[in-house]
């Protein structure tokens, strides 16, 4: 444990004064009231440091957190959702679906398409749809993080320890985030990303010593049979929710959901977009393949290999309904050596602040500058939305702090995510796409689209429960809710008015 805490102190010394001097620099760079710059570094970003900001963004410990536990509950089956990941943003690099016209476009934020093709007021409501899909898609970051930090420290203090680290994480996300607009946070990134690949690829080598991969496969056969390995066969799975996750995991995560659809708005030019998404379909896969493949390692690790049997310790007993969320990183504390325990949750921390400062920002930016700004009629004042994007972060992670501690959903993180985040965008798949591609479509029909997208909250466990619809799954809701969303913006659109604006513009 001496050595645990060696090299996590020495490990946060050095993290923490890298990331000083790579603020102190990006904010050299910065111009104080320049909205291109707080919003969108200025246009400025090249190829590999896109890749390395959407990695970063996409890779948060929230990520390896509900990976690992989809792999140490669904064996290898698990790893269809990276293998979904990689041909939906490989499209999305090939075709330029969506981010390569929204970049021609030169808006600063996502809603601020929808004004230019729909109007002011679509922009406001998609802005409030779009930024209220997104919060509660981030409701469980912080406890998750602090539970599967907790977990592989082997803290003491139960839910205690878990609190007063969400609230330690909080205070410095809420600092970093603030300081520097995007410009700060891309910077950051880089730095984060290596960290990330670098820390758990080193991890998996290790294990791999401990727990060989012809252990694992035989545990995970013993225990689940064909279903550890066959996605269609695995009860949790099946033909829908593969589907499902083509699309989500896939082509929403890169080319729809705005924390990295923003990251194009970012982009020198169109050309890069295209390159730089087709590159990081790759990091999309690696970034569910990878921790799941620790969660089937923490399985095997715990689990007797000739009968594949499951029986927690007390250790891991203790955290309840949350022992498969931390089961890996109980693994990681348990099967590593001291030292790269330590260097490992810096890691994790830096995993965490990679997607909390990009999540933080995204949110706070779209309520300012498409809610706040057209409003108050201060759109273009460039202090007052940068002082109302840095008063937004304060307010959101009080906001994850609070639904952090009170939510008790029974479905798996990932899954709560999927839902959570299909409030926006199964409505914003229909007007994205829809008004990039569609000259026909209209304010009216945008309107409906985004009434319609909020039948998606009917998939969260617990509204689910309360309607009755137990028995039907989140991703059948989910498809249906597109369905619907897509049908009204049809009808709406034809029952309009025809536009006059170009569908480009």
């Amino acid at each position: 444990m001496n050595a645990t805490y060696l090299s996590l102190s020495l490990g946060a010394l050095v993290y923490v004064v890298v990331l000083f001097f790579i603020l102190r620099r990006s904010a050299g760079h910065a111009q104080e009231g320049n909205l291109a710059e707080f919003f969108v570094s200025g246009r400025s970003v090249g190829l590999f440091t896109a890749i390395a900001t959407l990695g970063a963004t996409e890779i948060g410990l929230i990520t390896i957190a509900y990976n690992a536990q989809k792999g140490f509950n669904d064996g290898f089956a698990a790893f269809h959702i990276g293998v979904a990941a990689l041909v939906g943003c490989a499209i999305v690099g090939l075709t330029g679906f969506v981010v390569a016209p929204l970049r021609r476009t030169g808006v600063l934020t996502v809603p601020e398409y929808y004004g230019q093709r729909y109007g002011e007021d679509v922009r406001v409501f998609g802005a409030i749809v779009m930024a209220l899909g997104g919060i509660l898609n981030m409701g469980l970051f912080l406890k998750v993080a602090a539970l599967f930090i907790v977990a592989m420290l082997g803290l003491e203090g139960g839910s205690m320890s878990v609190n007063a680290l969400m609230v330690a994480l909080l205070v410095i996300a809420v600092a970093y985030t603030a300081y520097g607009g995007i410009r700060s946070v891309i910077a950051t990134d880089v730095l984060q990303f290596v960290m990330i690949v670098a820390g758990l690829s080193i991890a998996l080598v290790v294990l791999l010593q401990v727990v060989p991969l012809h252990q694992a496969v035989t545990t995970v056969s013993a225990a689940k049979g064909s279903a550890g390995f066959d996605p269609l066969e695995a009860e949790s799975f099946g033909l829908t929710y593969v589907l499902w996750m083509v699309l989500v995991a896939g082509v929403v995560s890169s080319a729809i959901w705005p924390t990295a659809l923003s990251r194009a708005l970012c982009i020198k030019d169109e050309k890069t977009v295209r390159r730089a998404y087709l590159l990081a379909a790759v990091v999309f896969m690696g970034r569910m393949v990878l921790p799941a493949f620790l969660g089937v390692l923490a399985f095997a690790y715990l689990a007797s290999p000739g009968s594949g049997h499951l029986e927690l310790p007390p250790a891991l007993k203790a955290f309840g309904s949350d022992a498969d969320l931390v089961a890996t990183a109980y693994m990681l504390g348990e099967a590593l050596p001291g030292w790269l325990v330590g260097l490992l949750a810096i890691v994790m921390f830096a995993s965490f602040m990679s997607t909390q400062d990009g999540y933080l920002f995204c949110w706070s930016s779209i309520i300012a500058r498409d809610v706040i700004g057209p409003l108050t009629g201060r759109t273009e004042d460039a202090n007052f939305q940068i002082r109302a994007t840095r008063i937004g972060i304060v307010l959101i992670a009080l906001y994850e702090l609070y639904w952090g501690l009170i939510y008790q959903g029974r479905e798996d993180i990932w899954d709560y995510i999927a839902v959570s985040g299909s409030i926006y965008f199964c409505s914003g798949i229909v007007l994205l796409a829809g008004g990039l591609y569609w000259p026909r479509a209209t304010r009216l029909g945008a309107i409906a689209a985004l009434v319609a997208g909020f039948s998606a909250i009917l998939g969260l466990g617990p509204i689910k429960d309360a309607l009755g619809l137990s028995d039907v799954s989140a991703p059948a809701i989910g498809f249906a809710t597109i369905a619907l969303s897509a049908a009204a913006f049809v009808i709406g659109s034809l029952l309009d008015k025809a536009p006059v604006r170009d569908a480009t513009t």
